[in-house]
C-alpha cells in the first residue's frame, strides 16, 4: 500500500537515537512522520488535526508512560480508532498470553520487540494502514 500523505504516523519514543532512526526510515519509505518525546506530548499530537493514521508507541516514557497514553486514548471514541503498535523491549519479558491479553484489553493492534526489525515494522505499518483504509471505505460507500 502506498503511504497516505494526508495523515502522518506518530512515533512516540524518548530515546533520541531510536526516535530519529524510526522517523528517518519511515520518511524514506514515503510516510509523513510526527514525533513525540513523552506521553503528554503524544496526547497533544493525538488531539491535534490531522490526527495520526497510526501510533508507534514506546512504553517506558517520561512524564506519562505508554500505559497511561493507552488509557487516555481508550477514553476517547475518536482516539481509540487510531491503531497503536507498541515498540517495547520490556514487554518481551511478559508471557505471550499476558502480552496478548494486555494488547486486546488496550486495543493495541500489534506489539513489536525492540530493537525492531525494519522489514517487520514496515510490513506491520502497511498491513494496519491497509486495514484502516478498508474500514473507512466500508463506512463511507
Amino acid at each position: 500500500m502506498a503511504p497516505s500523505p494526508d495523515r502522518p504516523l506518530l512515533v512516540v519514543e524518548d530515546d533520541e537515537d531510536i526516535r530519529e532512526a524510526l522517523q528517518g526510515y519511515l520518511e524514506l519509505q514515503g510516510y509523513a512522520v510526527q514525533v513525540a518525546r513523552d506521553g503528554r506530548e503524544a496526547l497533544e499530537r493525538l488531539e491535534a488535526l490531522p490526527r495520526p493514521a497510526l501510533i508507534l508507541l514506546d512504553m517506558a516514557l517520561p512524564v506519562m508512560d505508554g500505559h497511561r497514553v493507552l488509557m487516555a486514548r481508550g477514553r476517547s471514541e475518536v482516539l481509540a480508532q487510531v491503531p497503536v503498535v507498541i515498540l517495547s523491549a520490556g514487554m518481551t519479558d511478559m508471557h505471550p498470553r499476558d502480552r496478548a491479553v494486555y494488547a486486546a484489553s488496550q486495543g493495541v493492534a500489534a506489539l513489536l520487540p525492540k530493537p525492531v526489525d525494519p522489514r517487520q515494522l514496515l510490513e506491520t505499518v502497511q498491513r494496519l494502514l491497509a486495514g484502516t483504509a478498508a474500514a473507512r471505505a466500508d463506512a463511507h460507500p
